[in-house]
């Protein structure tokens, strides 16, 4: 993700500060929660938490088993563990991608780590994490080529003018000695007993000797035949297949400034020294049906295809094709397969379908749901280092427009209307705190998964307002599609609840509630402090009063409910069981609520709005 013009030259120091602000903080309890009142957790002790969930083969290093947290105790402990930073179970998790591996069932999250390559963490049930010890593209087997062991892309290298001096450390004579390649964004898909994974490579903001910024990116193929890794770059893991493993390459900097013994002038998807403009070589995300799970098809030409999305800061949000069996690059007109970049050809670095002239937009992931007939756009927007939320439009064609729950264009014209960015898109979670309790800000790089279940799991990393600390950490909600086409999150984080027909009746869902409705604002800084609520009462018979006034009305499947205030509008969404992680100091079983989470796609004066609570104990 890419920094402002104005930031370029400590563009990678901001994205190393998280982990350097870090303070070692001992466990402490910071909240519990319990989804199934009867199911309870035993806090391992700091020390052996490593050695219980993750033990290794010596020679390889990788995971051979995995054992999450047992549940035979109290569940009061639970959260104290997932926000531990000494665990680091889920903390500096920062753009999550959610995979579940369909042989096993396990579920994967790989993770930017940076000069670290590929973070990887994995649980049996989608809510006990542990990270693994080594990265995604680690590989002890073969030390040439490599930083630290890893499976950096030689092309890439190559293409950005490092050479290799040993078999274990990268050194350039462009670059001072201690820059490195930084790994970001990944995805991993599985097909033909393969686990393949698109990723980012980054040499962000370094200076040719003279002078010169040239921040350089590529999006490039690896495979594994484990989803924990080693994950081999295309070219070396099958170079029968693969003499290239680009998907596309990005540069910042004009023609006449690339350096020609580097190679930069190959690369067509150039942003002329000017933020407003190239498609940012990052967070490759591919299209499903998120109504069955499966990739979606498309035919270019005669190829069969699958399409991704990638691009950031600021040139806008790419829509491209690779072959759907060898994952190669597809030429955009003619659909024939290439062995070279998507760059490599003028115009053919993908089609921009959101932001564009400035906006931050990023970490994009495009859906289609063959239920509603829509495919939805969803963008971290901001700042990650303050304001992240996620944003999210629709469209009944794949190269758009995407327009948001108000009805806006998520593709910008002019740098005017780009200025506005942070006000458009669909408010799908952003910064927010219920009542004292503890609350959460920045939430961005966010991964959408049907699981085996049929459950939509939604991930993200999100900041707390409850420790002194600027890292991320993993948060797993629930995501439902509204009766008006619409997604809706279960604000509270994921612990194994399923929404089941007939659950309700109004008077079931009376009482007094914490809500919030979302906030949107040209000021992108809005979203790096937290949206407080505030109380609302709903009778049982549906008369709604409190800080809105109005009537609910929950349809005959128990589920789907209706907010009508006659000033703000129409809000359509869901109540269901949750669990209540954000409650201080209180016994498990108070941590049983009812909540909802609604939005006003229709009319008043909160059009485009998500509404959403929880009930008070």
């Amino acid at each position: 993700m890419y920094i402002d013009k104005v930031e370029a030259m400590s563009a990678l120091k901001s994205l190393h500060v998280f982990s350097l602000l870090g303070v070692f903080f001992s466990l402490f309890e910071v909240m519990s929660c319990s989804g199934k009142q009867n199911q309870v957790f035993r806090k391992p002790l700091e020390t052996d938490f490593f050695e219980n969930t993750l033990k290794r083969d010596s020679l390889s290093d990788e995971v051979s088993e995995y054992a999450p947290v047992k549940q035979d105790a109290a569940v009061s402990d639970f959260i104290s563990q997932k926000y531990a930073r000494t665990l680091q179970a889920t903390w500096k998790c920062h753009d999550p991608k959610l995979f579940q591996d369909p042989e096993s069932h396990v579920y994967y999250v790989y993770s930017t780590g940076w000069t670290d390559g590929v973070q990887v963490r994995s649980s049996t049930d989608g809510i006990h994490w542990a990270k693994h010890r080594q990265s995604a593209l680690w590989n002890p087997r073969d030390v040439s080529l490599k930083y630290r062991h890893m499976e950096w892309d030689d092309d890439f290298l190559k293409w950005v003018g490092y050479t290799v001096n040993n078999g274990t450390a990268y050194s350039t004579k462009w670059y001072s000695a201690n820059k490195h390649p930084n790994s970001w964004a990944p995805t991993v898909v599985y097909q033909n007993g393969k686990y393949y994974m698109f990723h980012g490579i980054i040499t962000d903001c370094l200076s040719l000797s003279n002078g010169t910024v040239h921040p350089a990116a590529c999006i490039t193929l690896a495979i594994a035949d484990r989803p924990e890794g080693p994950f081999i770059p295309a070219s070396r893991y099958d170079p029968s297949t693969y003499t290239n493993s680009s998907l596309v390459r990005y540069v910042w900097s004009t023609k006449d400034t690339q350096n020609s013994q580097i190679g930069y002038e190959f690369c067509t998807n150039s942003a002329g020294g000017d933020w407003e403009h190239g498609f940012g070589a990052i967070d490759p995300e591919f299209v499903f049906d998120i109504a069955t799970g499966a990739l979606k098809e498309f035919k270019i030409g005669r190829t069969v295809c699958y399409a991704l999305t990638y691009g950031s800061w600021k040139g806008g949000i790419a829509l491209v094709y690779v072959d759907s069996r060898t994952f190669k690059p597809v030429n955009q007109k003619t659909g024939k397969v290439m062995e070279a970049p998507l760059d490599s050809i003028d115009g053919n670095a993908g089609i921009c379908i959101a932001g564009g002239m400035g906006a931050a937009y990023e970490g994009s992931q495009l859906l289609f749901n063959s239920e509603t007939g829509y495919y939805y756009l969803f963008v971290s927007m901001g700042d990650l280092n303050v304001q992240y939320r996620v944003g999210v439009g629709r469209s009944k064609k794949i190269e758009g427009p995407y327009l948001d729950t108000s009805g806006q264009n998520m593709t910008f014209e002019t740098t005017a209307s780009a200025s506005g960015y942070h006000a458009v898109g669909g408010k799908l979670i952003g910064a927010y705190q219920f009542g004292d309790g503890y609350g959460f800000s920045s939430p961005g790089g966010q991964s959408i998964l049907r699981d085996a279940s049929g459950r939509i799991l939604f991930a993200c990393h999100s900041r707390t307002t409850f420790l002194p600390v600027s890292d991320f950490t993993l948060q797993i909600r629930q995501m439902y599609f509204n009766k008006d086409g619409w997604p809706v999150l279960d604000m509270n984080e994921y612990y194994g609840e399923q929404m089941q027909p007939n659950q309700h009746e109004l008077v079931d869902i009376a009482g007094d509630y914490e809500v919030i409705v979302t906030r949107r604002s040209r000021i992108p800084r809005i979203d790096g402090t937290a949206t407080p609520s505030e109380i609302m009462h709903i009778a049982p018979d549906g008369t709604v009063s409190g800080a809105y006034a109005g009537h609910a009305v929950l349809a005959d499947d128990g589920c789907s409910v209706t907010f009508t205030f006659p000033e703000e509008g129409v809000f359509s969404g869901f109540v269901f069981d949750s669990t209540d992680w954000t409650l201080k100091d209180v016994p498990d079983a108070q941590r049983a609520t009812v909540s909802f989470s609604a939005v006003n796609s229709s009319s008043g004066s909160k059009k485009g709005e998500y509404f959403f609570g929880n009930r008070l104990r």
